[in-house]
């Protein structure tokens, strides 16, 4: 780069930091040290983003799963803590490994993984989250079918719109404006959960007993505090589900909800109408939902899905709205 005056560098680094659009700005990370219990955010990163960035950062995997992690302050430093780990585990991130992390908007963030060969790791696009778990009967039924794997096109950017879409609508469905792109979300009011609620729920979810297709869903704080997008395995999806998106049923006892199902790259997800169901049924985190096929004959046209609700906590208490300062 040719040699440039100061006051040309403090101009060019206002326009990249407050003018180019959020998506324009990246940082990246080598993963050493303690990098699984915690990752500091870069400084200069930090300095720039105080004001934007909230208590927590949502993670976008590249095979498009949400983690949310909880940002911590540790002295001029912050640092990604609780929730990260499970980011790390569930990319089994290894020593050496390096990692961009792109602005989308708020607190979201796309993270390509690379490993020490320069090149993007293959198996990060296909990362389930733990609590994304499909029933043994499921896996069994489909165990001998060929999966398609020459079909995978690349998200364009006519698809990236789409997701945008697709979080708005989700934001407008809970009354906010979304044009301020500050959206609100929501907190838990319920109890401190311990070690042994999160075991019993999983286990009392596990051990549902079904004939019908079905995968078990852990709900993640994109779930059902914010975002409010659930991603569907991508087993079940492809096996179970349309390939086309539409309109779906979801029903719990017998009480139904229309959501949207959407198709994105390799991603299926629950979007519009989602949101909703969750505050309807006070879905909240740690929560198991068994997602089952549902038999509804030949004279139901629209997909429909029983859900089955495990509860972290058997007490409901609503979730707390927190608004945009």
């Amino acid at each position: 780069m040719a040699n440039v005056c100061a006051k040309c560098k403090t101009w060019r680094k206002n326009q990249y930091w407050n003018v180019f659009p959020h998506n324009k700005h990246h940082f990246f990370k080598v993963m050493l040290g303690d990098f699984r219990n915690y990752l500091r955010i870069p400084r200069k990163f930090k300095d720039e983003y105080t004001e934007k960035l909230s208590k927590e950062m949502t993670l976008r995997g590249p095979s498009g799963n949400y983690w949310t992690a909880a940002l911590a302050q540790r002295g001029e430093d912050i640092q990604l803590q609780d929730g990260w780990r499970d980011f790390v585990k569930d990319h089994s991130l290894e020593e050496g490994n390096f990692l961009v992390f792109q602005h989308v908007k708020d607190s979201l963030f796309d993270v390509l993984i690379f490993d020490k060969t320069g090149c993007e790791r293959e198996d990060s696009h296909f990362v389930e989250q733990d609590g994304d778990l499909c029933h043994e009967n499921c896996c069994t039924m489909f165990k001998n079918t060929n999966q398609q794997t020459n079909n995978t096109s690349l998200l364009s950017e006519d698809e990236d719109e789409d997701e945008d879409e697709d979080e708005e609508e989700s934001q407008q469905e809970l009354g906010t404006n979304s044009k301020t792109r500050q959206w609100k979300y929501y907190e838990s009011n319920r109890r401190p959960i311990t070690k042994k609620d999160k075991e019993r729920a999983f286990h009392l979810a596990s051990k549902h007993s079904t004939t019908r297709p079905s995968c078990m869903i852990k709900m993640r704080p994109s779930h059902v505090h914010h975002l409010f997008i659930l991603t569907i395995n991508r087993d079940f999806a492809d096996h179970c589900l349309s390939k086309e998106s539409q309109d779906i049923l979801l029903r719990v006892d017998s009480k139904i909800w229309k959501v949207a199902l959407k198709h994105r790259n390799v991603q299926c997800t629950l979007n519009k109408g989602w949101a909703q169901f969750v505050l309807e049924n006070n879905l909240e985190t740690e929560d198991y939902c068994v997602l089952e096929l549902a038999d509804t004959g030949e004279s139901q046209q629209t997909l429909t899905l029983d859900v089955h609700i495990f509860r972290v906590v058997k007490e409901i208490v609503p979730l707390r709205v927190v608004l945009p300062s």
